[in-house]
């Protein structure tokens, strides 16, 4: 059985660690830019599984540039372990259920917020389409494998870690559950930096911030992410097989 968690984390160390990933990221872009990495990625073009490789380096090079921060001001201060970012199991019936539950009424959000706006005339911002991954990762089978292992695997663990683990745990904690579901959305839509979609960023987000206030474990939330992205995984697939149009 996991231990209860004893973390002390404060609202400065969540404002550190942003701070910080901010400067890690930036400094990571201006390396990449001198070192010209998009025109070595696109001299490998005719060699997809090199291409691949150089892209999935430098997609964790950008969780490296979350994952340091949040080890050097958080984890290695307060010696920090995996019970502390709420890795306590609920069960595997339990988790299943809630995660189903959770993706419905994510799915009957999302209509009702777009029959809204519609309803009230308003244009339908943040739910313009987003990049398919296979535009940057490639439609051959290296691309397909490096896009699932990204958004698939690797993205819905370290968010889950990054964004309910510690963010909104800390934010739940030392302001009120309610203000850390809220402004853990906001933060979580806007890092995407996917403006075109933030609409349905900000509801993922509520969705899996409201199931970690209520199982205060962040394994629902990496079962529905996984989920989730692996139900967009196939769309996309479908869309460029042509058997979506």
């Amino acid at each position: 059985m996991a231990k209860q968690s004893n973390n002390n984390w404060k609202i400065k160390d969540v404002f550190n660690v942003f701070v910080a990933t901010f400067l890690v990221e930036f400094s990571l872009f201006i390396i990449l830019q001198l070192v010209n990495i998009g025109g070595l990625i696109s001299s490998v073009n005719g060699i997809p599984v090199l291409k691949g490789l150089l892209l999935f380096f430098v997609y964790l090079l950008q969780v490296a540039g979350m994952l340091i921060p949040l080890w050097y001001f958080v984890i290695r201060k307060y010696a920090s372990t995996f019970e502390d970012f709420s890795f306590k199991w609920i069960g595997s019936i339990k988790t299943l259920f809630l995660v189903f539950i959770s993706y419905i009424f994510y799915i009957g959000l999302s209509i009702f917020v777009i029959m809204l706006f519609s309803t009230l005339g308003i244009d339908i911002f943040g739910f313009e389409p987003t990049r398919s991954l296979f535009d940057v990762f490639g439609r051959d089978i290296s691309g397909f494998t490096f896009a699932f292992i990204v958004a698939v695997v690797i993205a819905p663990i370290v968010e889950e870690v990054f964004f309910r683990g510690f963010v909104l745990q800390t934010l739940a904690k030392k302001i009120s559950p309610f203000w850390g579901v809220v402004l853990t959305a906001f933060i979580f839509a806007s890092v995407h930096f996917e403006f075109q979609s933030i609409m349905p960023l900000l509801i993922l987000s509520v969705v899996l911030n409201v199931l970690y206030v209520k199982t205060k474990s962040i394994w629902p939330g990496i079962v529905f992410h996984v989920m989730n992205n692996s139900i967009a995984f196939i769309i996309m697939i479908l869309l460029e097989s042509g058997v979506l149009i």
